[in-house]
């Protein structure tokens, strides 16, 4: 059994993590030790793997059941990648074309990217690890970073008079939210409330190690009980405290074949737009996100009833799925 090397990048969180044999099957102790290091670091870095998309599946396989894009695949959408289970979160449309300025549409879903987020958290079952990989990155100085905080720590640095106030407090999540906070103006018509939104509680437990973390992306809409200028003022308190400096990593992507592992229930996270890659370089950036598979994995929601949103980002009028919304948004 060959010992992973862990290299730390920060003082509370986040590795590099070197030793893995990527040309061949992972083994259960390898799996093992990476799970492991994952329940201490929240995120790690793994340069330079070479692996392709069915590979990048199997790893992140081993580490519990995962999400698709098929919900997306039954109410139309085009997909530019074959294997359902993996996200497509590129500066690429569906047709493989680089996506400009001359699609609103699609750049105005794209930044809600840059605020803080725990991925896919407005759907009723949250989201456990999220495996990114670079598989064609812009030239090196271009920008393309991905920021991460330390939600724990945050939360273990909190007065006990703040801990106290927000213990059981419940955050309704929505995607919508999000990206009208990111791009005010092009959304200025739409209303969150008309659609779907997930329950989840802002102070959460780690499934393995009983860590507790702020669960405070910028999904949150309002909080059960409080008004939204209320529950937006809280949010905000929170999160301007666990977005300082000393809670934050910056990981650069430096090759091909580059990926980052995080729990979404330790760690947030979020994209860089401070390059010059956008618009004129590719930047092809696969995901695979897997469930949370403990105990609090679907909050306050009804385990039977999906909520899934964000099914369409071309928002157009064209494509309503049964029993879900989809915003009928103009350019």
């Amino acid at each position: 059994m060959s010992q992973l090397e862990l290299i730390p990048q920060h003082d509370t969180f986040v590795a590099e993590c070197r030793g893995v044999n990527w040309s061949k099957p992972i083994s259960k102790e390898v799996k093992d030790q990476v799970q492991k290091a994952m329940d201490k670091y929240g995120v790690l870095i793994f340069r330079n793997t070479g692996l392709d998309d069915k590979r990048h599946i199997a790893f992140a396989a081993l580490f519990g059941e995962l999400d698709d894009m098929s919900p997306h695949l039954k109410v139309g959408r085009k997909l530019r990648l074959p294997d359902v289970e993996m996200f497509d979160v590129s500066n690429i449309d569906p047709d493989d074309n680089l996506i400009t300025t001359s699609d609103p549409a699609r750049i105005a879903m794209m930044k809600g990217n840059a605020l803080w987020h725990s991925d896919l958290a407005f759907n009723s079952r949250r989201s456990g690890y999220s495996i990114l990989r670079g598989h064609q990155l812009p030239p090196k100085g271009t920008g393309g970073d991905t920021e991460f905080l330390d939600a724990r720590q945050a939360y273990d640095d909190l007065p006990q008079e703040m801990k106290q106030k927000i213990d059981g407090l419940v955050g309704n999540n929505s995607m919508w939210h999000n990206r009208k906070l990111a791009a005010p103006d092009y959304y200025k018509d739409l209303e969150p409330l008309d659609y779907p939104m997930s329950k989840h509680k802002m102070v959460t437990n780690h499934p393995a190690t009983g860590r507790k973390m702020l669960f405070t992306p910028t999904y949150v809409h309002h909080i059960d009980g409080m008004s939204f200028e209320d529950s937006q003022a809280l949010v905000k308190q929170l999160l301007d405290h666990a977005s300082q400096p000393k809670y934050i990593c910056r990981v650069e992507w430096l090759q091909d074949g580059d990926m980052i592992m995080w729990d979404n229930t330790a760690v947030m996270h979020r994209a860089v737009y401070d390059g010059s890659y956008f618009g004129k370089y590719r930047r092809d950036m696969r995901r695979t996100t897997s469930f949370d598979m403990g105990p609090e994995a679907h909050g306050l929601n009804d385990p039977n009833k999906t909520v899934r949103q964000g099914l369409n980002p071309v928002l157009t009028d064209k494509i309503v799925e049964p029993e879900v919304k989809v915003p009928a948004i103009k350019a």
